[in-house]
């Protein structure tokens, strides 16, 4: 017979602001307190808390408008938006930096970073200022792909396989 595990009113406690206020799914807070999803779901059913799959109400980060997500899309996401003009005017606004775009610069890039690391295909050299004309060493990154590359500009917490601020 398995012992079943007991919890404090503190995990209680913690159990239900984590899974209101992080959005962290039941499965992984029964995986974290050690007990099943259904064990979760009755501590927070019995605080009276809400376990539908509705919407919430959250702000678009480009023009702050009213719009609703759900919670697992809420999770995935870092900055969201009512409509694709709101996310294109955010990528433009380029966290303070104009994007400058330039092809010559970009390969220029290439050709320092492999004087200090060796690029494979699929690596993507990022320019931190967003100015592909800028080409010191402390600009410029080395991403492993595209989608780490993207995922960075988005906000999400992204190492480089490569900086030249560190040579």
């Amino acid at each position: 017979m398995t012992k079943r595990a007991t919890l404090t009113s503190k995990q209680k406690v913690d159990i239900i602001e984590s899974y209101q206020n992080q959005l962290t799914p039941m499965i992984e807070l029964a995986s974290t307190y050690g007990i099943t999803r259904q064990a979760i779901h009755k501590i927070l059913r019995r605080a009276g808390v809400d376990t539908s799959k509705h919407q919430l109400i959250i702000t678009c980060s480009a023009c702050g408008k009213s719009i609703l997500r759900t919670k697992a899309r809420i999770r995935r996401q870092l900055h969201h938006f009512c409509c694709r003009a709101c996310y294109f005017s955010f990528l433009e606004a380029g966290n303070g930096f104009p994007y400058v775009q330039n092809g010559h610069g970009q390969r220029i890039a290439r050709e320092i970073v492999k004087q200090h690391f060796t690029l494979q295909e699929g690596h993507v050299v990022h320019h931190e200022n967003r100015n592909t004309l800028d080409n010191r060493l402390e600009n410029l990154r080395v991403f492993a792909g595209n989608g780490d590359h993207v995922r960075y500009h988005r906000g999400f917490d992204v190492n480089p396989l490569w900086s030249g601020k560190d040579i």
